[in-house]
């Protein structure tokens, strides 16, 4: 498996990647001697050519998947050793995983990461919670979430890790009660919607691609009338003689 998963990696075939991921994480006690065994290498000392530059921090990263503790021993250790800068750098960008805390867990198993930078974490992840219980969701096999603080020169408020089936959230910190309180969870929430479906048609392909995010928002807007039905007929209610009016004056002015 471990194998297969550098391979995936070496040659970019998400799907080796993922069900690889998937069955090293169900075998924990297999895999973490088998991944600190593989990260005892000289390799290291080299300067990395090709795919290789590449390995080292996705040992790290399951490895810290699969074990904490054995992840910061890892750490130490490769800091003791020779290393090329290079691979030098990636370890001590890894290392700051080391702080990382599992803050609960949704769905049972899946783990939820809260950066120390978020407010009150503890309202996210409740958050996290209802809305991972929404009908119909696909969200069972996704690996982690992972919420993050929304800072100024970020461009974008979620993302989907589609090597290892992640979701990343960005939430936005000190937002007063009242409307803007609101859109903030409900701008979150349609974001997680959003990059579940990214998990659910098991998009590939990084970057905006057109025909992907078509796909992922529908799937947000069919989950997000799922979990607020009485707010969406509410919404039709309110709004659909608004946009009836607005039909007939295009067509009255076109007369």
């Amino acid at each position: 498996m471990l194998n297969r998963l550098l391979r995936g990696i070496s040659t970019h075939h998400v799907q080796t990647v993922r069900q690889a991921w998937r069955e090293l994480l169900n075998d924990r006690q297999v895999a973490t001697p088998l991944v600190r065994e593989k990260l005892c290498s000289n390799a290291w000392r080299d300067k990395p050519i090709g795919p290789s530059a590449s390995y080292l921090g996705v040992l790290l990263a399951l490895l810290h998947e699969l074990s904490p503790e054995e992840f910061k021993k890892e750490i130490q250790r490769l800091r003791a050793e020779p290393t090329h800068p290079l691979h030098s750098n990636t370890i001590e960008m890894m290392a700051k995983r080391h702080g990382d805390q599992v803050f609960g867990n949704i769905i049972g198993q899946i783990p939820v990461y809260i950066s120390r930078e978020i407010d009150k974490p503890e309202l996210i992840f409740s958050y996290l919670q209802r809305w991972s219980q929404t009908r119909d969701l696909a969200f069972s096999k996704i690996t982690r979430v992972d919420v993050i603080a929304l800072h100024p020169e970020m461009d974008y408020l979620g993302r989907y890790n589609f090597y290892y089936d992640g979701i990343i959230l960005a939430w936005q910190n000190e937002v007063s009660p009242g409307f803007k309180h609101w859109w903030r969870k409900t701008r979150t929430e349609l974001t997680f919607y959003h990059e579940v479906g990214h998990h659910y048609y098991q998009h590939s392909e990084g970057g905006q691609v057109k025909e992907q995010e078509q796909e992922a928002n529908e799937y947000q807007w069919r989950m997000f009338r799922n979990a607020h039905p009485f707010l969406i007929t509410f919404g039709k209610v309110i709004f659909s003689p608004i946009l009836i009016a607005m039909k007939l004056s295009k067509r009255l002015s076109k007369s």
